[in-house]
């Protein structure tokens, strides 16, 4: 078998058919002796770097590349060359017209006969595009999960307003729920609950539960869960605006409401916490309004 030799670039010029299938390839090819030569090239590697096939030919990256990427390419030579093993590596390269792109360059050793490492063959392939669609994708990842946070935050606002905890009087709060009560609201419910009991050192926290349609277990347990942990509290609950309906509902679960406070209406709920507070309600002298709180 016929000994190659990189170092006589005359040689690799006399195979023609191998010239010619390499420059049917779009991508960079390039072979390189040991002193980092270029001894053989393809047509993309010549418009690559923007020189004719004559003029690179015996040449380096440094008569014609930056400074700073001559110094990388070399780098990654020398890595192929000492240790026999192929290298792939992320690089810039700025052609003629002063455009630097991204590159992706693959080379692998090349050995004579003995086995001995002769020089290299490198194949270059511009990432530009592909890596600016990637960036842009990741982009707009970050922007949509940005989106998706704002969303949340404004879907945990709404569902917080839409449990509202209000202070309408010293030491009594007011939870008038409106709407079905879901396993994620039931927990909002309590949470905002012993928060706001925690913020008001309440005494009394009424539950008015007249705008909720419907109350299946999952809510009156819902519930039950939300009175005891206010007790832990030293807070009082109580439950206000149970209809017939959801009278008759709460008995068919047989739930036990015997150790809940129980009021009829908002009105009666109020007037009992403020019982409870010492406070003593009573109507003003010739009106017809509900009183004055003394």
């Amino acid at each position: 078998m016929t000994n190659l030799s990189l170092v006589d670039p005359s040689h690799w010029r006399s195979f023609d058919l191998l010239q010619r299938v390499i420059d049917t390839v779009p991508d960079p090819i390039f072979i390189k002796d040991r002193e980092h030569r270029w001894i053989a090239m393809n047509q993309g590697f010549c418009r690559h770097v923007g020189r004719p096939y004559e003029v690179l030919l015996g040449k380096s990256d440094w008569e014609f590349m930056p400074p700073e990427q001559a110094k990388v390419y070399w780098e990654h030579d020398d890595l192929v060359f000492e240790s026999g093993v192929a290298d792939e590596n992320q690089e810039f390269a700025t052609g003629s017209d002063g455009i630097e792109k991204t590159i992706w360059t693959r080379k692998y050793p090349m050995r004579d006969d003995a086995g001995n490492v002769i020089g290299l063959c490198g194949i270059v392939t511009d990432i530009t595009t592909m890596k600016d669609r990637f960036l842009a994708a990741e982009r707009l990842e970050i922007e949509n999960r940005g989106q998706l946070a704002l969303i949340e935050a404004q879907r945990e606002m709404l569902a917080r307003l839409a449990v509202p905890v209000v202070r309408i009087w010293e030491g009594v709060l007011l939870l008038p729920l409106v709407g079905a009560l879901t396993q994620d609201r039931a927990e909002l419910v309590t949470e905002s609950v012993l928060d706001a009991i925690g913020r008001a050192s309440a005494r009394f926290v009424i539950i008015d539960v007249t705008g909720v349609p419907l109350v299946d277990t999952m809510a009156a347990d819902a519930l039950l869960r939300t009175v005891r942990a206010a007790s832990l509290l030293g807070c009082e609950s109580v439950l206000v605006g149970i209809g017939a309906a959801m009278a008759q509902t709460l008995i068919g679960f047989d739930i036990d409401l015997g150790r809940i406070t129980t009021r009829a209406t908002l009105e009666r709920g109020l007037e009992y916490a403020l019982g409870r507070l010492s406070y003593r309600i009573v109507r003003a002298k010739g009106s017809t309004a509900s009183g004055t709180i003394t």
